[in-house]
């Protein structure tokens, strides 16, 4: 049993990897829609078109600039890496009544960086953003816009950002989407 286990996880992770890359990976600028549904619990959720845009980034001494004109305590990154700043746009609208439910965005693990070849997910640090952070509660139809903080290797050229909709008061989700940190 731990075989047949073992073995679909494997073709799972395989599948995934050929369906995520720097080819299929969103560009700055380009909105994507995916589909999450929120709710109460998981078989009481409601669906809605969740639109998310990499709207700009900003990475190594500026994004440090930034982070230390927020707040001096920001710490400087670990030896080796440095700081991407990445201002994402949100926005999620109903697919049905009623329509009332709420969406928690920048809650850990939401969005995160990884490596140039995906093996990698780096640690998402913990800091005072720039105003308007993303981190906040948001309702139907009432777009968001802010600034998240991610860390990243000095080296890696083509970094990734994984947006997972399945973080953030919601239950089932559409599914994750890379969007490129480089351009």
């Amino acid at each position: 049993m731990t075989v047949s286990v073992l073995l679909i996880a494997f073709a799972m992770g395989a599948a995934y990897s050929r369906a995520q890359s720097h080819d299929t990976a969103i560009a700055v600028g380009k909105p994507v829609v995916t589909q999450i549904n929120c709710g109460e619990s998981a078989g009481g959720g409601e669906p809605y078109n969740a639109t998310i845009t990499l709207l700009e980034f900003v990475r190594g001494a500026e994004a440090m600039e930034r982070l230390q004109a927020a707040s001096a305590s920001n710490p400087a990154p670990k030896e080796g890496y440095e700081y991407i700043l990445a201002r994402i746009g949100f926005q999620m609208k109903p697919r049905g009544a009623p329509g009332d439910k709420t969406f928690d965005l920048g809650r850990p693990l939401q969005f995160s960086a990884f490596s140039e070849d995906m093996a990698t997910e780096y640690e998402t640090p913990s800091m005072v953003l720039p105003k308007p952070e993303l981190k906040r509660r948001i309702a139907a139809s009432e777009p968001a816009e802010g600034w998240i903080a991610l860390e990243v290797k000095q080296g890696d050229k083509r970094p990734l950002m994984l947006f997972d909709p399945s973080s953030g008061s919601a239950w089932s989700r559409g599914k994750t989407h890379f969007f490129k940190l480089y351009q």
